[in-house]
């Protein structure tokens, strides 16, 4: 019997918390800090393909980067329209990496 390759083993857990509490501490970093548009200035996309890398190298899902956008723009207090434009944009940036 051959064991599926999406086992992960303690290591790979681990790095992968590890990568999702640092892109949760960091991702504020990808947006704008006075329009909260992500990735809408070339220092917020160098920080945003940053945590496309770390989150490539982890195997970390969109559907759990979006989860994290969706929280820190709602920790913001952004309306559902901005919200809804904004993660549209992190969809298609980090969907060009991650499943």
């Amino acid at each position: 019997m051959q064991l599926s390759n999406s086992i992960m083993t303690d290591k790979e857990k681990t790095n992968k918390i590890d990568a999702l509490e640092e892109i949760q501490t960091r991702i504020g970093g990808a947006f704008g800090t006075a329009d909260l548009i992500f990735a809408g200035h070339p220092l917020d996309e160098g920080r945003a393909k940053e945590l496309r890398t770390l989150a490539f190298a982890n195997n970390i899902t969109l559907n759990e980067i979006q989860n994290i956008s969706l929280g820190y723009l709602y920790r913001k207090n952004c309306s559902h329209v901005h919200t809804k434009e904004q993660l549209k944009k992190v969809t298609k940036f980090f969907g060009k990496k991650l499943k």
